[in-house]
């Protein structure tokens, strides 16, 4: 073997990224951390956040008045494109994502018994009530858990669930107090509040049903909505009849909401005794509107479960294919195309739950997402460092740069940084390069740059419109944050609704993204030539071959 070679290639680490908390936190951390936001400046972003929100739904309304998928209702339901209404550039300029908690290593509960961290009892009414008065303490954090009401029992006579009007129970803004109204309240309470959208507190029931997952499981508002529409269906009072009917329009927002790992066989079952009582109290109409709903998630959990990711046709093509047979133009669009079915699978509650628990189970896609990241890059890094000769390696180099200057044109904003980390990685960074590469890489360098919290990267992701695949890594930080920083509770047994207006808000961002697609046509031959990116060296086996090519202590040298 010739001296000036490198070393045989070891075997790629197949189980690299076999470990998911390893998976997603390497790819929040790929680009570092930054230190916290202030406090009154992310509060500030969030009172923001809400009122753009709320003109743009105010400008949006005349639009929202479509039918009601269950026409028994007295209020509409936004349509599905207008359920999350497109944040203005603004939205995308927090200061700082924050810096990362401890990984959570043993996880011993599976998704079906695991419960969500925060699962409050609700406190006796009388006690509730005192604590949500003006100059209540605050603070105070109790974890307790959640005792749901048993099917067909009764409640108890002073739950909030036998309450038309809830607003003693919830914590409201002062009156000289920007942002929405609802800072906290008894759990019960929020859930009867949600019931009452209309189009001024639109944005507060969104606001729940994207965060709600935080204090209480699907399972348990399913029970809650269930029992209230049993509790005042059958009654002749105009105000009960409505309450009613307001609890089984939220139920079916629920359930159409429901994702994958949400859609246990518990909570089949209970929709399915549900749907039955209404059969046998005649109200077919909601029973019918329910059954679909429920047939619907039943129907896409099973396609779900059954559908492959896009992958070649087996066998097509060889695997003699170079990076420089194919056009630069090319690659970036099969990467998107990869890229855009994973990011599209990725839940929201998904991200809020990684953000609170890190539990591997109950994110599957958002694991999937990341891994993938993750392996692009170590598969970019690789490729470079198997070419034996200096200019063959720069003609990947320049070859990712491309790349890169592609992606960024199509706004695939998370393989582009994919292959930047892997030209700004340690075994490729400290090869000797051309001048010209070098300084070009500081100027892609610059969009991720975490001394100015991200703002570069904020600001093209607030100038972008969809379609867009985005670096959710500082969604994760940014939500990790407002988690370890905000109190669950404001008193015992009464939630911060404030935490969860700044969970809404951030990942509200990521869901406008969700609506645009791409449409490029798949090449066979080039996603096959991707081999779904598992061909990677280890850490230790690049470091081997940088070495090898530069070893420790010689000196630079400008080209």
């Amino acid at each position: 073997t010739s001296p000036t070679r490198p070393p045989p290639l070891p075997l790629k680490k197949k189980h690299m990224f076999q470990s998911v908390a390893y998976s997603v936190m390497a790819y929040m951390e790929m680009f570092g951390n930054c230190s916290q936001p202030n406090t009154s400046e992310y509060l500030r972003h969030s009172v923001h956040t809400y009122s753009l929100l709320q003109a743009e739904w105010q400008q949006h309304e005349l639009t929202l008045s479509s039918t009601q998928s269950c026409s028994f209702t007295h209020h509409s339901t936004p349509s599905p494109d207008m359920r999350s209404v497109s944040p203005s550039p603004a939205l995308e300029r927090l200061d700082t994502p924050p810096a990362l908690p401890p990984k959570q290593r043993d996880r011993q509960n599976s998704a079906a018994t695991s419960p969500p961290s925060v699962s409050p009892v609700p406190a006796p009414l009388k006690e509730v009530e005192e604590k949500v008065r003006p100059g209540a303490s605050t603070g105070a954090r109790l974890v307790l858990p959640l005792t749901p009401t048993p099917n067909g029992s009764q409640l108890a006579p002073d739950s909030p669930l036998d309450m038309l009007d809830v607003t003693q129970l919830l914590v409201l803004k002062k009156t000289d107090e920007e942002g929405p109204d609802i800072r906290g309240g008894h759990p019960d309470a929020l859930i009867i509040h949600a019931t009452k959208a209309n189009k001024n507190d639109f944005l507060y029931q969104e606001a729940f049903l994207t965060t709600y997952r935080t204090f209480l499981t699907p399972l348990d508002l399913i029970g809650k909505l269930c029992r209230r529409h049993e509790r005042f269906s059958r009654s002749s009072n105009t105000a009960k009849q409505r309450a009613a009917r307001e609890a089984f329009s939220l139920l079916v927002r629920v359930v159409s909401d429901l994702t994958m790992s949400d859609f246990e066989q518990t909570v089949i079952q209970m929709l399915t005794d549900f749907v039955y009582q209404l059969l046998c109290s005649g109200d077919l109409v909601m029973a019918k509107a329910l059954r679909v709903k429920i047939l619907e998630k039943y129907n896409n959990k099973r396609l779900y479960n059954v559908t492959s990711t896009l992958l070649p046709s087996q066998n097509v093509y060889t695997r003699q294919a170079s990076l420089l047979d194919f056009k630069s133009e090319h690659i970036a669009e099969q990467m998107t195309l990869l890229d855009s079915e994973l990011f599209m699978k990725i839940e929201i509650p998904e991200v809020l739950i990684w953000a609170q628990e890190q539990n591997e189970e109950r994110s599957p896609n958002l694991t999937r997402f990341t891994e993938h990241f993750n392996k692009m890059s170590y598969w970019a890094r690789s490729r470079i460092l198997e070419q034996a000769d200096a200019k063959d390696r720069e003609r990947y180099v320049v070859k990712y740069i491309k790349i890169m200057k592609h992606l960024r044109k199509i706004n695939n904003f998370n393989s582009y940084l994919a292959l930047l980390s892997a030209l700004d990685s340690a075994p490729i960074r400290r090869l000797e390069w051309q001048k010209h590469i070098t300084e070009g890489l500081k100027e892609y360098c610059a969009l991720i740059d975490s001394s100015s919290s991200f703002r570069a990267y904020r600001q093209a992701l607030a100038d972008t419109q969809p379609p867009c695949i985005p670096y959710i890594g500082l969604v994760l930080q940014d939500l990790t944050f407002v988690h370890i920083g905000n109190s669950d509770f404001l008193s015992e047994g009464v939630i911060n609704f404030s935490k969860r207006w700044q969970q809404f808000n951030i990942v509200e961002n990521m869901k406008r993204f969700k609506k645009g697609m791409y449409s490029f046509k798949k090449s066979e031959r080039i996603i096959a030539f991707f081999s779904n990116f598992d061909e990677f060296l280890c850490e230790e086996a690049m470091w081997q071959i940088s070495e090898s090519i530069k070893p420790r202590g010689s000196k630079k040298v400008v080209q």
